[in-house]
């Protein structure tokens, strides 16, 4: 197993520049790792979901995936998951769970979410480490 790199929701302004020129988007967050590590700075899909109504932005759904830093369990779901009408996947999640959403999606990826290195934690990737 990979070192799991845990990750913070980028800020509003961050988000509003991430979202600016885009829109029909689907959020797909993480449920993360082992939840016995605590961090006052965990990311909130709600939090998300909030910002892009105040920038104006259509969301076609949401979905929270275990581990999905494991590439085969998030393909079996993202299967039939995304709506059609949907031109852009946003996800929340460290660097190994977007680097999986965008190698499965046939669609636009943006992170927004900022990863945040800590030693000790583990994910479910199972593939070579690429958050550097």
């Amino acid at each position: 197993m990979e070192n799991y790199t845990k990750y913070a929701l980028k800020s509003a302004e961050e988000l509003a520049q991430l979202l600016s020129g885009i829109d029909n988007l689907f959020v797909i967050a993480c449920n993360k790792c082992y939840k016995e590590f605590e961090s006052l700075q965990e990311p909130d899909r709600d939090a998300f979901l909030k910002i892009a109504a105040e920038n104006g932005k259509t969301v076609t759904g949401s979905a929270s995936i275990d581990f999905l830093c494991n590439k085969t369990q998030t393909d079996r779901k993202l299967i039939d998951l995304i709506p059609e009408g949907t031109e852009n996947v946003v996800v929340l999640s460290c660097g190994l769970g977007i680097q999986t959403v965008a190698s499965l999606a046939e669609l636009p990826v943006y992170a927004a979410s900022n990863s945040l290195n800590y030693t000790g934690h583990h994910g479910m990737a199972l593939t070579k480490k690429a958050c550097d």
